[in-house]
């Protein structure tokens, strides 16, 4: 009977190698909820700084939902357009959790009503633009087919403005992490995050 048994080398090499990977934390980044370590903290934070402030991508994400809003009603003048739900603002995700960064995502801008085909590709082209505009220009279908749209743009650190048709139109966006303006200006305090 031939029984494999781990020479005491073997034993040893294996042991040091799963000491090695917990001493330099290999794979330590896979755990979706552990929090950001420092060194990838501070890297995280100064690519914050150099991205416009919570307020400023609010505003622009806003400009960017209400003229897309306006776009396709040039083309659909039945749609008319409210916002629905509220603005939610909370803390980010990876890798900038650890920052003084803030997200927020705004309101549904919603419409009665679906996008005619005849016009979709303009609206698509239209919302592709604004995006790219917003600082959300990489393209994602996870709808498009007749009846049924499902489009968002994403961009550096979180930032989306995305187009939904489902039988009523909707529009949002998402301001992606951001340091809110407080954190530019020295001796200001950071505004607490509401809590849901």
């Amino acid at each position: 009977m031939n029984t494999y048994a781990p020479s005491s080398r073997a034993r040893t090499t294996a042991i040091l190698l799963v000491l090695a990977a917990l001493a330099t934390g290999c794979g330590a980044s896979t755990n979706p909820y552990e929090a950001t370590g420092p060194e990838d903290t501070a890297r995280a934070a100064a690519r914050l700084e150099n991205l416009p402030s919570l307020e400023k991508s609010e505003a622009a994400g806003r400009r960017s939902v209400e003229e897309l809003g306006a776009y396709i009603t040039g083309l659909v003048p039945d749609l008319r357009w409210e916002w629905v739900d509220e603005r939610r603002q909370s803390g980010c995700h990876r890798p900038y959790d650890q920052t003084r960064g803030k997200r927020v995502k705004l309101p549904n801008y919603v419409a009665a009503g679906s996008i005619p085909e005849r016009v979709r590709a303009d609206v698509v082209q239209r919302a592709r633009e604004l995006g790219a505009e917003f600082g959300a220009d990489e393209g994602h279908a996870f709808q498009d087919e007749p009846g049924s749209l499902d489009i968002r743009f994403s961009g550096d650190a979180g930032t989306s403005l995305t187009l939904i048709d489902a039988g009523n139109t909707v529009i949002t966006a998402n301001t992606g992490c951001r340091l809110p303006q407080a954190a530019f200006d020295p001796g200001t305090p950071n505004p607490p995050t509401p809590t849901p």
